[in-house]
């Protein structure tokens, strides 16, 4: 959400990337309605750009033409399968600003995945199918595949501080208080494996050592929607961290006031922010289930009819094939958030354009952890009360530029990061789109006289000059 997070209208919502930065709100009221992200992408399989016109991934009826499947795969023996995906869903929250301090209140359905370390032959086995003959009888290695996936609600309480303010300098911080509660989790890991591909049905495992997990609302025995072991099946705790400083252009805009409404805002020349993100974990306690192997081996014919229709089915047949115990290992464990260290640096000439430029940095603190993409971002943006636009220039993860675009107009947000991939001039390995609406008070804005709110119309006076 490049797009939107870094802007001075963003109000509660600036906690996505820094909780220090919300006292330093336009907004002195800001109610989020709903937010809605979704983001997914890897760098190996793709739809060709030839398949595609303008904006046709996103129609539900798209014609990806004759030769099937449009998904195809780049074959390249020098990059691993790296993946990720993130969805988020804001409900009702609400940010006070203070002036010199400023709390905030969110709830939150989120999920996150990550895939790492999938290399080139075990990801064309992947979209081949076992049948892929120029990599029979060939031993090949897995080392280090990491993949987790988690789907959380979040109850999360913030609170940002001014901490000193002397003349045109400005510092502040802030800190995200979460509790986490655990809707569902998977991981694989493998360490290490050596496997061969004989034929078309027979795979041969000369020594692996993994283990995954699993907790779901699900009854395993067949798949289905289960809640006769709750909606949660853990949880855990988490928190944001974050500190800010400003060079002032017009003085700290912190002087006390009657009225919150009366609060003036500051300019600056520029701005630096550093901050800790989802520094917490989820743990699954309830439904859960752990296998591990060490160094495990199976001769496997008839592996490409290996079609498990349950958990329970594929557990149990995994397992007698390795010579493994049927019985969990375990019956809890623990995903780690997607903990990121972020930096941003936000340039503020005369007039209503701002340019931000934020580094994203993964830092896995859980053995089972999903991994945040590392991101580069630069973002410059007109910024005014009624209306903003924003056009993110993003590096992903060292590997890929995108180009997205975002527009405010009043307290309605849409935008995406990645709005190249929907044009038809590149191939497509993922996307995103985000949008938020939300009620908000601005700064120096005080209502007076009889409301016409449930008209739709607020009349304001000027509290104080505008910014």
């Amino acid at each position: 959400m490049w797009g939107v997070v870094n802007s001075n209208y963003v109000g509660i919502n600036s906690t996505f990337i820094n909780p220090a930065s919300m006292v330093n709100s336009k907004y002195w009221l800001d109610v989020n309605l709903v937010t809605l992200d979704a983001f997914g992408e890897n760098n190996s399989f793709y739809v060709p750009k030839k398949e595609l016109y303008f904006c046709e991934i996103l129609t539900p009826t798209a014609d990806f033409g004759d030769e099937k499947p449009a998904l195809k795969d780049h074959y390249d023996r020098k990059n691993d399968l790296k993946a990720n995906f993130s969805t988020r869903v804001e409900l009702p929250s609400f940010m006070l600003n203070r002036g010199i301090d400023a709390f905030g209140f969110q709830m939150s359905v989120r999920g996150a995945g990550s895939l790492r370390g999938i290399e080139y032959h075990t990801s064309k086995f992947l979209y081949e199918g076992i049948d892929f003959d120029p990599q029979h009888d060939k031993y090949y290695e897995i080392r280090d595949m990491k993949m987790s996936s988690l789907s959380w609600a979040e109850l999360a309480f913030s609170y940002s501080r001014v901490l000193k303010t002397f003349s045109n300098k400005y510092f502040a911080v802030g800190a995200t208080l979460k509790k986490t509660q655990g809707l569902g989790g998977t991981y694989f890991n493998v360490p290490y494996a050596n496997y061969i591909v004989y034929d078309d049905s027979t795979l041969s495992v000369e020594e692996m050592s993994a283990e995954y997990g699993a907790a779901m609302p699900m009854d395993y025995s067949d798949n289905d929607y289960t809640t006769d072991r709750g909606l949660t099946f853990g949880g855990g705790w988490a928190v944001d961290l974050g500190f800010e400083f400003q060079k002032k252009r017009d003085g700290n805009g912190t002087l006390r006031v009657k009225r919150l409404c009366a609060q003036g805002w500051s300019s600056f020349k520029y701005r630096v922010g550093i901050s800790i993100l989802d520094l917490g974990y989820v743990k699954f306690r309830e439904n859960a289930f752990v296998y591990s192997y060490d160094q495990a081996q199976t001769y496997w014919p008839g592996f490409n009819r290996f079609d498990p229709q349950s958990v329970d089915g594929f557990t149990t047949e995994f397992n007698t094939r390795f010579g493994q115990s049927t019985e969990a290992s375990e019956r809890e464990f623990t995903i780690g958030l997607p903990t990121a260290v972020a930096v941003q640096y936000e340039l503020h000439p005369v007039g209503y354009w701002f340019f931000n430029t934020s580094f994203v940095y993964p830092l896995p603190l859980f053995r089972n952890s999903v991994i945040r993409p590392t991101q580069l971002s630069f973002t410059p943006r007109y910024e005014k009360r009624r209306i903003e636009f924003s056009f993110p220039l993003s590096l992903y993860e060292w590997d890929r530029l995108r180009m997205g675009v975002a527009v405010r107009v009043w307290n309605l947000t849409v935008g995406t990061d990645y709005f190249s991939s929907w044009t038809g001039f590149f191939d497509f390995y993922g996307s995103d789109i985000y949008m938020s609406w939300k009620m908000s008070f601005a700064k120096g804005m005080c209502r007076h006289g009889n409301s016409n709110f449930h008209r739709g119309k607020r009349y304001y006076k000027k509290a104080c000059p505008d910014f």
